[in-house]
């Protein structure tokens, strides 16, 4: 999840409090050697209480015995020439005490009130790990400098002063070491490309050039002492727009080292001072520059972090609107084909007619092409429905309308319910021998169904009668003449007795069939 310390793989309790005892120490001596402005004078920074910090928040609860032991062995070291027997032990056991304290009360606030979240992934975050830290040393520096007072090994008048260096020492360990260790344990080393470390190199070449620039070959005198040092905070800034924190915390580590390096072989703009007061100095620069620099990072990690979310939330919508866009094409289209079938036949409706009607009317007159269409009419249907009621006469209905769809047989034919009983087919690029066929094997498809009809005075069966037409578009000027030419042979189908066929142009009729019981004389 992101911002959450994701834990180390599961160690024994006894080698992770080895591990950090260890590291303690190591922490400790690197910092006696590299980080003091003269020997024997206390560090600039200790980045030992930050690496105890880390690790009790990386390795959980259990780590507390490994600072605690590696608190004690570093401190018994530097001791061990100046005291010996019980005050010894006391006094190491008294600023170890120190260092686990603060250790202890700055993880549980962190986990508290960042809850677990990685403190430098927000702004909001970054502010209270840095007043967490600031708690948090004081707290061990003030258990640290009581410690020497009360061992004898700090005089009364130097208890403050002490205790004021311990807590610039410590807190600004903390701030830069322990936000390093925690920055690379969740960004791990650089996977650049090509491009990106040349870019990077290119960053860390002019970081190195401007803080030697500063700290290393300026030697300032009274009269051109210039804050200069602030100088280095745009490179800052640029590696936390360009890069990520952990580019920022390897910028802030060798401007730190730079800029000792020069103080200490006489370079730099904090000449002319007192060792005190220069280190007290550099210090405060370097806890300055971290804060603000950590600042900037959490900013930019913030604003990359949002962005990101904002782009996946903006996909995940895209794909929302694209699926509901999907869905609702797909209920248009069956809202569409629904209004355009008859619910009681199934076949078309008189809309769907209508343009198809109008399209295959404007084909053919493009193509020069006859359009032909059928007329049908289902005989005696009224009294077919006062007869069997009219779910039976629906029935029925439906089953001719598909025994007329069946015997239709092209892709480009359409069958459609134009009105109460009425049937329609309209048949493109047909001619009146065509429409008759088809005609024709219509009539014998609804004979075929041997529906009975009691109340018909031609049949006892249901019967039909058809008009059939054919125009050609190009000679005609409105398709309701081809309507009506249908229907007028539908009319003359059933002036002429029904049960038969009437074709515009050849006079074809079909006669009563013997297997289809039709003795009674036509009706009018």
């Amino acid at each position: 999840m992101r911002g959450k310390f994701a834990s180390f793989p599961e160690l024994p309790d006894g080698l992770a409090i080895v591990l950090t005892a260890a590291a303690y120490c190591l922490a400790a001596w690197l910092g006696d050697q590299l980080l003091v402005l003269e020997l024997g004078m206390d560090n600039v920074v200790w980045p030992e209480p930050g690496l105890a910090l880390a690790a009790m928040l990386l390795l959980g609860w259990r780590a507390w015995p490994g600072v605690l032991l590696g608190a004690w062995a570093h401190e018994a070291w530097q001791w061990h020439g100046q005291l010996t027997g019980i005050v010894w032990q006391g006094a190491c056991f008294g600023m170890a005490l120190g260092i686990l304290a603060q250790t202890l009360a700055g993880a549980w606030l962190i986990r508290r009130h960042i809850n677990r979240n990685n403190p430098l992934d927000s702004f909001s975050h970054c502010l209270a790990f840095f007043v967490i830290v600031v708690a948090m040393t004081l707290l061990g520096s003030l258990i640290y400098a009581a410690a020497l007072f009360l061992t004898h090994l700090l005089p009364q008048r130097e208890l403050v002063s002490r205790a004021c260096l311990l807590w610039l020492s410590s807190a600004s360990g903390t701030l830069l070491f322990g936000s390093m260790f925690l920055i690379f344990h969740q960004y791990g080393w650089p996977r650049q490309s090509l491009e990106s470390w040349v870019e990077m190199l290119a960053y860390f070449g002019m970081v190195t050039l401007l803080t030697a620039s500063i700290f290393i070959w300026w030697h300032p005198t009274v009269d051109t002492t210039y804050p200069l040092d602030m100088l280095v905070l745009p490179l800052v800034a640029w590696a936390a727009f360009r890069f990520t924190t952990r580019e920022v915390i390897l910028a802030l580590l060798l401007i730190m080292w730079l800029a000792l390096w020069g103080t200490r072989h006489g370079g730099g703009p904090y000449l002319g001072y007192s060792a005190y007061s220069t280190l007290i100095i550099m210090q405060t620069y370097i806890g300055i520059l971290t804060i603000v620099a950590l600042c900037v990072g959490a900013l930019t990690t913030e604003q990359r972090r949002i962005k990101q979310e904002l782009g996946e939330q903006q996909e995940q919508l895209e794909q929302q609107v694209r699926i509901r866009t999907l869905a609702l094409e797909q209920s248009h289209a069956e809202v569409l084909a629904l209004s355009r079938v008859d619910p009681v036949t199934g076949i078309a409706n008189r809309r769907s007619f209508e343009e198809s009607l109008d399209g295959e009317w404007r084909r053919a007159r493009r193509l020069g092409t006859p359009l032909g269409m059928l007329m049908i009419d289902i005989d005696f249907f009224k009294l077919y429905n006062d007869h069997y009621g009219h779910v039976s006469g629906d029935y029925c209905l439906r089953e001719v309308s598909q025994a007329i769809r069946s015997s239709v047989r092209r892709p480009q034919d359409l069958v459609a319910r134009y009105g109460g009983e009425e049937i329609a087919c309209l048949l493109p690029d047909t001619t009146e021998e065509g429409v008759a066929c088809v005609a024709e094997a219509v009539l014998e498809a609804v004979r075929d169904l041997q529906l009975p009809h009691v109340g018909s005075s031609i049949s006892s069966i249901v019967t039909i009668s058809i008009g059939g037409a054919t125009v050609s578009p190009r000679e005609v000027l409105d398709s309701r003449q081809l309507i009506e030419a249908a229907d007028r042979e539908l009319y003359r189908a059933k002036q002429s007795g029904r049960n038969r066929i009437e074709i515009a142009g050849l006079g074809h009729a079909e006669p009563p069939s013997a297997s289809s019981g039709e003795n009674a004389p036509p009706a009018a």
